[in-house]
């Protein structure tokens, strides 16, 4: 290290340059760097409900389900002007290039067809509302053929009659913002005084998950200012403040720098690495000057200093630079791809980081004029945080035994929180109940059948087996099990269709809403309403060879918990009604299939995260450390902490969710480096004195004085999230801040007190 190091400073011009050009050029690899909220990239793409979900996307088209809702202000939507607004909405959005004309549901779309008894043996398939209608007369034979189908009433319109919906599916070729822009350009010319009109569904969301996480082009540099004031309050000086921060901003170049070149695009995961990367490196950067501070004040020369302090501090910065990129590394198991991509971006930042901060950091500080008496004396000086420190230090030097129990007690209050964590997930509940997305979306589930999908997917074994009655009557059967479901409506499927023809054809009987049991008469009905409304008519339920089927419903929430229990019912229920029929049925698909594989992914895989994080700063620290002694001191304080996470989350009922989950490897990988600046600084000052309480009384006091200003660096950096509005952010900046706080504490209390009750080797060497 130390051969190394003069080298450096020895070549610091050529270092300096290098390194900048490096910079340049990722920075000017940034001019490509997009967002983009890509659907598939949230999804764990191998869990049989995402597979069921992709197979209906390539039978079917769709990938993207926008419920519009027009409310009546007062009395309800059937009035020439209100059916008028209906209809031009239905047609702005069939005119858009990616909608799915047969997908496109309305009470004035051309596939929503009013099926009416002429005469018996006689029937009438058309439009419910070809056009708009102008007389009284038109909107009461409206009113009178939506309350007599089911099909309508309860789906498509309101039970009393006050909205009506305009549900429509899109296929992949057109981001979410655009879409929804040509949306809102359509409904914009028909808001007014007697509607209220709302939008929900995934693109939604996804559209405004593209707003928030650009907020982070404002947020980004507000974190900068308050990570320099913290270094300005460590040093006091000048150059201590800008050095790290310019450390840390290039580390964030070439991490994004590189992301941009890999032509991975920008998501609301990836969004908040810049801010976590920043605190970090000029953390290892504030380690790096502290102890060149206290260098400089003993032997009195600048470059002396830098090698002094590069040989005392570059390997165990190394160590935890490591230790903590593995950590985040570990997320690149995860099974869906944007935490992937999250993990491997902060790994290679943190590798960046240690890069810059063993070449530009030492040889910058080399070139800089050595810091004069009055900066040593300001950044020396007393301060309260020596108070702390000192009171830390008294308390666990004469009772070490009451300080250890004192974080056995944390842990054990945390467990009996964590009883209370939850986990689930709902992507409406990442945004703020005030945001328009929530505001739509709860007046909708208030006058609709909801804004939530459900999808299941039946596979026949041949052609035509979907005009088997047997099989027709086990579909049917399954739609009237969805349809006595509280929480969901708008259930459409293929039986729905044949039972309309079949009561329609016996004068409207109502003894006839039935499948029929003769197998020619279901194909007959099918091949009329195909007649009538064309070979796209019943497209969107079912193939053209009817061998494949698909149930549609929505939902009023997309919760995990509710969709699990659902699904098994459904599971259970389809293995005893279909038992021995030549179908296969794929449960499910839509919002809850989603919500429900990301419920199992992060139930299955935070476990496993957890094991790996652990395993992997054990492993690398006892080997460093040549101890697993040693491997357990580090973890120890981490342990605390994520139970006192999960104490935080369960007493406050925030869910354990694909957001929340990712904070542990966070909170671990960052909680390790303060162990081991910690730990290292014991041992090295046991190593000169030989005497472990005075090595822990220094040590607190200079490597317990980095370790604040690193931890308040990274927790009041990730604080600046919550200013977003953004309820997602505003958990993963509150938890992360308490997760890396209660990370330092940790440390600079367990550790020196398991030393003196320990007085391990590792320590004594």
């Amino acid at each position: 290290m130390e051969g190394y190091i003069r080298f450096v400073v020895r070549h610091r011009i050529a270092v300096v340059i290098a390194t900048l050009a490096v910079t340049v050029a990722f920075a000017y690899c940034l001019a490509s760097l997009r967002l983009e909220i890509r659907r598939r990239s949230n999804l764990p793409d191998d869990h049989p409900y995402v597979l069921i979900q992709n197979r209906m996307s390539d039978l079917f088209g769709g990938e993207a389900v926008v419920i519009i809702g027009v409310v009546a202000v007062y009395g309800d939507i059937y009035t020439p002007e209100i059916l008028g607004k209906i209809k031009r909405i239905t047609d702005g959005i069939l005119a858009l290039p990616k909608a799915i004309d047969s997908s496109v549901f309305s009470i004035a779309a051309p596939n929503a067809r009013a099926i009416v008894s002429v005469e018996p043996q006689l029937m009438d398939i058309h439009p419910l509302m070809d056009e708009i209608p102008t007389t009284r007369e038109e909107v009461e034979q409206i009113r009178r053929e939506v309350n007599d189908d089911p099909f309508f009433r309860g789906g498509l319109v309101a039970e009393d009659g006050t909205a009506a919906a305009i549900v429509a599916d899109f296929d992949f070729g057109i981001s979410d913002k655009d879409l929804m822009a040509s949306i809102e350009k359509i409904i914009a010319a028909e808001r007014g005084d007697d509607v209220m009109i709302a939008v929900a569904g995934s693109p939604a969301l996804r559209a405004a998950l593209s707003d928030y996480t650009a907020l982070i082009a404002y947020l980004f540099p507000l974190a900068v200012l308050v990570i320099g004031l913290i270094h300005w309050e460590a040093f006091r000086t000048l150059q201590a403040m800008f050095l790290p921060l310019v450390t840390a901003l290039m580390s964030v170049t070439w991490s994004l720098g590189l992301m941009a070149a890999l032509g991975i695009p920008m998501d609301t995961w990836s969004a908040m690495t810049p801010v976590l990367i920043l605190a970090v490196a000029a953390g290892h950067a504030v380690q790096l000057l502290k102890r060149y501070y206290e260098e400089y004040a003993e032997v009195g020369d600048n470059e002396e200093a830098v090698v002094r302090t590069v040989v005392a501090v570059g390997p165990v910065m190394l160590t935890a630079g490591a230790v903590a990129s593995a950590g985040f590394a570990s997320l690149t198991t995860f099974g869906v791809l944007s935490v992937r991509v999250f993990g491997m971006l902060l790994a290679t930042g943190i590798l960046a980081a240690l890069l810059i901060e063993m070449t530009f950091t030492p040889a910058c500080r080399s070139m800089l004029p050595a810091p004069r008496r009055r900066e040593l004396a300001r950044e020396s000086e007393g301060r309260w945080l020596d108070n702390v420190l000192g009171g830390i230090s008294s308390i666990v030097i004469a009772r070490p035994a009451a300080a250890l129990l004192g974080g056995v007690a944390v842990f054990v209050i945390s467990l009996w929180g964590a009883r209370e964590l939850r986990v689930d997930n709902s992507i409406r509940y990442w945004f703020a109940p005030s945001t328009t997305v929530r505001v739509d979306d709860a007046l909708l589930n208030e006058h609709l059948a909801g804004t939530a999908t459900l999808r299941i997917l039946v596979e026949g074994q041949m052609p035509g087996v979907l005009q088997d009655p047997k099989v027709l009557t086990a579909i049917d059967d399954l739609t009237s099990y969805l349809e006595a479901e509280p929480n969901l409506g708008g259930v459409t499927s293929l039986s729905n269709h044949v039972k309309r023809m079949h009561r329609a054809m016996n004068d409207g009987d109502p003894l006839f809403y039935s499948i029929p049991g003769d197998r020619e008469v279901i194909g007959e009905y099918l091949f009329l309403y195909d007649v009538s409304s064309g070979p796209n008519g019943l497209i969107a339920f079912v193939d053209a060879e009817f061998q494949n089927t698909m149930i549609r419903a929505l939902s009023k929430t997309d919760a995990a918990s509710y969709s699990r229990d659902l699904i098994e019912r459904l599971k259970t229920f389809c293995h005893d009604r279909f038992r021995g029929l030549p179908v296969e049925v794929g449960i499910a698909g839509g919002t809850l299939g989603i919500q429900t594989a990301l419920n199992d992914v992060i139930v299955r895989e935070k476990v496993s995260n957890m094991v790996q994080v652990s395993v992997i700063i054990f492993l690398i620290c006892s080997f460093l450390l040549r101890s697993f002694v040693g491997g357990m001191f580090v973890l120890m304080p981490l342990i605390v902490a994520v139970a006192f996470n999960f104490g935080v989350m369960g007493w406050t009922s925030t869910w354990l969710d694909m957001a929340t989950a990712t904070i542990t490897a966070m909170g671990v990988s960052i909680g390790a480096d303060f162990a081991l600046y910690l730990i290292f600084r014991i041992r090295e000052e046991v190593g000169r004195g030989g005497d472990l309480t005075k090595a822990i009384e220094i040590s607190l006091r200079t490597s317990g004085k980095a370790i604040f200003y690193v931890s308040s660096a990274v927790a009041l950096g990730y604080m600046v999230l919550p200013l977003s509005g953004f309820s997602i952010w505003i958990r993963l900046g509150v938890l992360t801040s308490v997760i890396v706080a209660m990370s330092a504490i940790a440390a600079l209390v367990m550790i020196p007190a398991l030393a003196l009750l320990v007085r391990p080797r590792f320590l004594m060497r």
